[in-house]
């Protein structure tokens, strides 16, 4: 293998090893990022790259954008907890997926020409997929609304709840 064949292999390895999900671009009030369960949560800052693993938060009164990359927003309610699950992010194919346990997030990914993007959002009781499109979800507790502003989200029951529905019909 020439060394110009090892300097190429190794740069793209790089590039797609550690990819940014995104980078905050607007922290309104209270809003704290984690980057895994163990670590302390610190103050979101502007402009600051967020990756796979990483959990936001936003207290009473704040709210948070995150512009994804590759394009791409998310905005993050008040008093919500994000979960950063995936993302894979390659030549007209961008992959995200997130794991919203409270509040509300806003969501507007439109693909360019060619382009798939893909995003879902779980909740405790749904799971949101979309394909283009502007949407805002909400997860409470025991049920989860997602309202659909433009385009097209398919909306499916988390598979822990059809488990817990089944259970429940046995008895």
């Amino acid at each position: 293998m020439s060394f110009r064949v090892i300097i190429l292999l190794v740069t793209v390895t790089l590039v797609f090893a550690d990819q940014p999900f995104g980078k905050i671009t607007l922290p309104l009030g209270k809003v704290d990022v984690q980057n895994s369960l163990k670590d302390a949560w610190k103050r979101a800052k502007p402009n600051q790259l967020v990756f796979e693993g990483n959990i936001i938060r936003t207290l009473q009164k704040s709210r948070c954008e995150i512009t994804l990359t590759g394009g791409g927003k998310i905005r993050i309610g008040e008093q919500s907890e994000l979960v950063l699950n995936q993302v894979s992010v390659k030549p007209m194919l961008k992959n995200f997926s997130a794991n919203l346990k409270k509040g509300n997030i806003w969501v507007s990914a439109k693909a360019a020409f060619g382009e798939k993007k893909n995003i879902s959002v779980r909740t405790p009781t749904a799971v949101a997929a979309i394909r283009g499109t502007k949407f805002r979800a909400k997860a409470g507790e025991d049920e989860s609304s997602v309202l659909v502003y433009d385009g097209k989200v398919d909306v499916n029951q988390a598979k822990s709840v059809i488990e817990r529905r089944k259970e429940m019909r046995k008895s």
